[in-house]
């Protein structure tokens, strides 16, 4: 753990090894990221850990030309993400709702 000048820890590296950990003991599972680069959007497969750095293969993100890419996104850019576990609610499918709203 990194500690700073004054004694206590990093909160950028607790939190960097955190959600690190938190993606690998994932790895394979279906995760939903909001990032702060384009294409802010990404919903896909956890495919692996490298680092700091989150291998995902998207099924969807908000530019339909990208679907189906695999991103490697730094975790420091990762605003929000949810990771589907069991007993939790599942990530819907975007890509082909039919809400009614015109």
């Amino acid at each position: 753990m990194v500690i700073n000048g004054f004694g206590s820890p990093d909160i950028n590296a607790v939190r960097e090894f955190v959600v690190t950990r938190e993606f690998r003991d994932r790895i394979d599972s279906k995760a939903l990221l909001l990032i702060s680069q384009f294409p802010f959007l990404i919903i896909g497969e956890i495919q692996n850990v490298i680092g700091d750095y989150l291998i995902i293969k998207a099924d969807v993100t908000n530019v339909n030309e990208l679907d189906d890419e695999i991103f490697r996104v730094h975790v420091d850019t990762i605003e929000v993400f949810y990771i589907e576990t069991e007993g939790k609610p599942p990530i819907p499918d975007i890509r082909y709702r039919n809400d009614h709203h015109d």
